[in-house]
C-alpha cells in the first residue's frame, strides 16, 4: 500500500510552503530583530517658549526656544521655523542634554522599532491565516 501521486503532490507542496514560510518569517523579522539592538537617546515631553523666530528657508537652523530643565531655563535650538515670538511648543528634550541643546516637536505617530514591530504582527498573521486556509482545504479534500 504505497503513496499514491495525489499524496506525494501534496506532501511536496506542504513543504515547499512552510519552507517559503520560514523565509518570509524571517526577513520580515530581521529588521526587528537589527533595530532592536540600535541605541536610542532617552528623551521626554516639555513646554517651550518661542524667543527667537527664524523664518524658513534653505539657511534655516530652526527658532530659538527657551524650555525648562530640571526647573532651569535653557535656551535650545527648535528642529523647526517659522513660529511666533512668545508661542508655547510642546517639544521633546533629551533626559541628559550635553554640549549644543536641540530639541523636537513631539512625535505623535509609534518609534521606527514599534512601527517595524506592527508590520511584522501583520505579516506573521497573514502568513498564518493562508497557511490555515491552506491546511483546511487539504482536510476537506479528504
Amino acid at each position: 500500500m504505497g503513496s499514491t501521486r495525489g499524496e506525494a503532490s501534496v506532501a511536496s507542496i506542504l513543504l515547499v510552503l512552510g519552507f517559503l514560510g520560514v523565509v518570509v518569517a524571517g526577513v520580515t523579522v530581521w529588521p526587528l530583530v537589527a533595530a532592536s539592538g540600535e541605541r536610542k537617546t532617552a528623551e521626554r515631553e516639555a513646554t517651550a517658549v518661542v524667543v527667537e523666530p527664524r523664518p524658513c528657508g534653505q539657511r534655516a537652523a530652526g527658532d530659538v526656544v527657551e524650555v525648562r530643565i530640571d526647573g532651569k531655563p535653557q535656551r535650545a535650538t527648535f528642529d523647526g521655523c517659522g513660529h511666533t515670538r512668545g508661542q508655547r511648543l510642546q517639544v521633546m528634550v533629551p533626559t541628559h542634554p550635553s554640549g549644543q541643546l536641540r530639541v523636537g516637536p513631539v512625535k505623535d505617530q509609534a518609534t521606527e522599532l514599534e512601527a517595524l514591530a506592527w508590520r511584522t504582527n501583520i505579516v506573521l498573521v497573514t502568513l498564518a491565516a493562508v497557511a490555515g486556509g491552506g491546511f483546511g482545504m487539504l482536510l476537506g479534500r479528504r
